[in-house]
């Protein structure tokens, strides 16, 4: 299996079992699903479980009676993404951290030591990361206000939209649209030489194999990370997608960039793993998709090495002429 491969096929079983959960459980009238979450505001019933693994219930009326009922909530919520999102970053990234930097250590870097990434590195890209969180974590609470509010087209029993073959559909249909905003997001933070210089240029300041790890997979400005993610929000406004799926992808974008960021290459096509995304941090104008290669290749933005020495090698030649034709006109 494809290095790259493994991780896509995790969050796709864990969209398939948590739709067929609540496929199982609503297939019957009443289910256990329902009862538990109800028909009114199943959303809301979840979000407020889920607060409970980390919130007693003394705290959450706490919150909601310092703050309101709905500031309350959502500042639980808030604060219960904030934490999910540092573990997911931290378990992730360290346990990647260790098998490519200590396990396979030898079979990775073995005389390719100027590879690694440096600890001075590392910290400044935990850094980054870790001040940015704070604003990633209001990302998925804004999502959930706009469910709850019935802004969007989300919906959470499989009954709801028409049964499992009409969520795999919808689902496909659902990221497709997802796949090719987060591609002209990304395509015009680069593009746009504002928004280049003083959104998304910090993030490209990991150029090189040496700099790039795991630990960059969310060291962005704030504002970038929040933009590349936002499709997933936007499309679910018109497309229907099943609630607990459009977390699951969200949290997975996390995952997912440790992986594209770990500068160990591969092939995975038609999966953009890391060997393509290298090229984007040590290029640039290339290589712009999220998880597939297939926006990139409609728009004639992918890039491979052997395009990349083949350009380079184009701009040595064409130097050299130019070089050769000024010392002639000297003649």
């Amino acid at each position: 299996m494809p290095k790259a491969a493994a991780p896509l096929l995790g969050v796709l079983a864990a969209c398939g079992v948590a739709a067929a959960a609540v496929h199982v459980a609503s297939a019957s009238e009443p289910s256990w699903l329902q009862e538990l979450f109800g028909r009114e505001q199943p959303y809301r019933e979840l979000n407020d479980l889920i607060n409970s693994l980390l919130f007693n219930e003394a705290q959450r009326r706490g919150f909601e009676e310092r703050f309101g009922y709905e500031t309350g909530y959502y500042l639980c919520t808030y604060l219960r993404d904030l934490f999910f999102g540092c573990l997911l970053y931290y378990l992730t990234a360290g346990l990647w951290h260790i098998a490519i930097y200590h396990v396979m250590r030898e079979r990775l870097f073995k005389g390719r030591e100027d590879k690694m990434p440096s600890r001075a590195v590392i910290v400044d890209q935990i850094c980054l990361a870790q001040a940015s969180l704070f604003c990633y974590a209001a990302l998925p609470v804004f999502s959930s206000w706009l469910v709850e509010n019935n802004y969007t087209a989300a919906y959470f029993y499989i009954d709801d939209i028409g049964g499992w073959a009409n969520y795999l559909a919808i689902t496909a249909f659902y990221f497709a649209l997802v796949e090719i905003g987060i591609y002209w997001m990304h395509r015009t933070l680069h593009t746009n030489k504002f928004l280049y210089k003083w959104v998304h240029g910090l993030h490209h300041k990991y150029n090189s194999h040496a700099t790039l790890s795991p630990w960059a997979s969310i060291a962005f400005n704030p504002l970038d990370g929040i933009a590349q993610a936002s499709p997933y929000v936007f499309v679910m406004l018109f497309v229907p997608c099943h609630y607990l799926t459009h977390l699951i992808m969200l949290f997975f974008t996390g995952i997912w960039a440790t992986n594209i960021h770990d500068a160990i290459d591969g092939d995975t096509e038609p999966i953009m793993g890391a060997k393509y995304h290298t090229i984007h941090h040590t290029h640039f104008s290339c290589n712009y998709g999220q998880i597939f290669t297939f926006c990139d290749q409609f728009w004639g933005t992918l890039k491979t090495r052997e395009d990349i020495d083949k350009l380079m090698e184009k701009r040595r030649a064409k130097a050299s002429a130019a070089r050769m034709s000024k010392a002639a006109k000297a003649e």
